[in-house]
């Protein structure tokens, strides 16, 4: 890929694909294309240069904020290329384990990196941590814990080219022991990077794990073909021996696949089940499970592709008429969850890429799209076909207008669940950085999903989101938001800032968030902040600062009181679809005067009209004879609650 980014202006403002998002509209700032400049880092690079951010602090919204502690720093910054791994660990006695990437130098080489680790005794954590808990150079932690009470964190040693387990035989106590996991019965090892690992059985003694073979990039050698290959590995005894080494999974070799990304995965265990979830972005994004420990999988797609084994440069021409089409798809960061019925719940940013050019060997994406998306078991697999869905004018660097067919999945549109918040009321969400210099995570404005279930089957998501309003001048501020579902994935709160930092007016850079998956009278998260948006590891390249690793706490009636205090006004449509006429039946607490606007998706404002609504349930006509087909959106906002509905007109 090419390292210098390219920006272009594009005319047109788009609201994008979202449907139902009562928590916030999923907007669109204006619509600009960056080049995919995005670099997958295993640690073993240098940076080629730094660039300093002054950062200068201006004022910005506060919202509410949990408990947080420092648990631990870092200078480097980087603590997953895609999707976040289970960094943290809440045990029945009420103690925590935490991991992350640690790193203490200020220099690119970054030559201590490994394991910072952290412990919770029930009452207070442990000295904040300076070195890693590996006696040699390594990075991205799994930690995990077994049920005789042993922990460990694996990652990938860039020293030795494996993968390393760090493991101790009580939680919280003991020295630490290391052995290489990604060595076979002959002796010879494999270089794995980017595992990701979970541990089920009735015992809780099974170790599943899956990590990518070392490209050609890293010094590997294709596998079965693959220049890079996610392959598993299983242990049924705490990880003494490993019994499946480098299984390819069904469906995960060159029939389906030219190569697989590090990091666009997540895996998550229980009794016997495991499921794999794959968060690709010019492919399939799908799920694999077994219920049989690992011995037989059952593929499952949440995001149906519109060209299998799409190679850059050969065009995204869907219809035919030699001019490249557009594509919704995964950002690459995904979570995933198991219910107690072990039923699988899938998070994903949704962002919109391009392959204009067709001489460079790379692609474009939209760093203003705004959405995060959901699935589970009980949807079905994903049956979109290839049609495009609209087509619009997109205008290039040099003012010259084409027209774009845009593809998206009717399984993504269909469940955006949530986006970063308008928090001034424009209708659009964007900020200082909007025309370019935005920080570079390759991620929708809503990303970096990380999921924990309640014991009565309550969900929560906890989400990095650009937070418009807070900046350093000349680059937005990411917060952690969090939503929360009682009906199993079907509705959604508002998103909630639980990271405004009101002593600094918002501007620190949340990231990288990872929950604890179980959930009890608190939501456990920890996550990474400084005061510079962006990274200096990748994207930005800025200036090598310090870094805090900061354990956040949420007691869950301070996320359900919030949330209801900000549900914005109950509407429904129907009929929808239609091609004339339509109902708004709103419900209100009392009298209120409402502001009733439809917008189509190039984001042009087709009706407007302002009336008082009185107290109760009332129904008001919408007449669509006018409108062409499409999909519209209209919104209701009374004061500075604003919620949204999909509108579909046929005809």
């Amino acid at each position: 890929m090419k390292k210098t980014t390219t920006i272009f202006a594009v005319l047109l403002i788009s609201t994008g694909l979202f449907s139902q998002i009562t928590p916030g509209k999923a907007m669109y700032g204006n619509n600009l294309k960056s080049k995919n400049d995005k670099v997958i880092m295993s640690g073993d690079e240098a940076l080629s240069h730094l660039m300093a951010n002054p950062n200068p602090t201006t004022s910005n919204q506060k919202i509410s904020q949990g408990s947080e502690v420092i648990i631990g720093t870092t200078t480097y910054d980087l603590q997953s290329n895609a999707a976040i791994q289970n960094r943290i660990a809440y045990h029945d006695d009420g103690t925590i384990s935490a991991g992350w990437t640690i790193s203490q130098q200020y220099s690119s080489s970054y030559s201590d990196r490994g394991t910072g680790y952290n412990f919770f005794d029930g009452t207070s954590w442990s000295t904040n941590p300076t070195n890693r808990i590996e006696s040699s150079r390594g990075g991205w932690p799994s930690i995990i814990t077994m049920g005789s009470g042993k922990e460990a964190s694996i990652t990938h040693n860039t020293t030795n080219s494996h993968l390393n387990m760090t493991h101790r035989e009580t939680i919280g106590n003991g020295n630490w022991s290391e052995q290489n996991v990604s060595i076979d019965s002959l002796g010879n090892s494999r270089y794995l990077i980017w595992n990701r690992s979970a541990v089920g059985g009735v015992n809780k003694e099974i170790i599943h794990m899956i990590a990518v073979t070392a490209s050609t990039n890293f010094g590997g050698t294709p596998f079965n073909g693959l220049d890079g290959a996610l392959v598993y590995y299983r242990s049924q005894d705490e990880g003494v021996t490993w019994d499946q080494q480098e299984v390819q999974l069904p469906t995960l070799d060159t029939t389906h696949f030219n190569s697989m990304s590090g990091d666009t995965y997540a895996i998550a265990a229980n009794d016997e089940t495991v499921v794999i979830a794959y968060f690709d972005d010019w492919g399939d994004s799908f799920i694999l499970k077994s219920i049989d420990n690992g011995n037989n999988w059952i593929r499952t797609t949440f995001l149906n592709f519109p060209v299998d084994k799409y190679t850059m440069d050969d065009g995204m021409d869907l219809d035919g008429n030699d001019t490249t089409d557009h594509v919704f798809s995964t950002d690459n960061y995904g979570a995933l969850i198991l219910d107690a019925n072990n039923n699988a719940h899938v998070f994903y940013g949704a962002m919109q890429y391009a392959d204009d050019d067709l001489t460079d060997a790379g692609s474009s994406w939209y760093p203003s799209t705004n959405m995060l998306a959901y699935w589970n078991e009980s949807f079905g697999p994903d049956t979109t076909d290839a049609t495009l869905k609209d087509t619009v004018n997109y205008s290039d660097a040099s003012g010259i207008i084409t027209p774009r067919g845009r593809w998206y999945s009717d399984m993504m549109n269909n469940h955006i669940i949530t986006a970063a918040p308008d928090l001034n009321g424009d209708s659009i969400v964007s900020g200082v950085d909007s025309v370019g210099g935005y920080s570079l995570y390759y991620a929708s404005r809503a990303s970096m999903p990380s999921a924990g279930i309640s014991a009565n089957g309550d969900l929560y998501l906890s989400f990095s989101a650009y937070t418009e309003n807070a900046d350093d001048g000349t680059q937005v501020f990411r917060h952690i938001y969090i939503i929360k579902s009682t009906d199993n994935g079907i509705t959604w709160s508002n998103p909630i800032d639980v990271t405004p930092h009101s002593g600094w007016s918002g501007t620190k850079e949340c990231v990288f968030g990872s929950m604890a998956p179980n959930i009890n009278d608190k939501i456990r998260i920890i996550y990474q902040n400084d005061f510079a948006p962006g990274l200096a590891v990748r994207g930005d390249e800025d200036l090598i600062e310090e870094n805090d690793i900061i354990y956040l706490e949420i007691n869950i009636n301070e996320i359900t009181s919030i949330a209801d205090i900000s549900t914005p006004v109950d509407f429904i449509l129907f009929p929808n679809p239609t091609n004339s006429l339509t109902t708004i039946t709103i419900s209100l607490e009392k009298t209120e005067k409402v502001l009733f606007t439809v917008i189509d998706l190039l984001g042009k404002e087709i009706f407007r009209k302002t009336k008082i609504i009185p107290s109760g349930i009332s129904a008001e006509t919408l007449d669509v004879s006018t409108f062409e087909n499409g999909i519209y959106f209209l919104s209701l906002k009374i004061g500075n609650q604003l919620t949204t509905r999909k509108l579909i007109v046929t005809k």
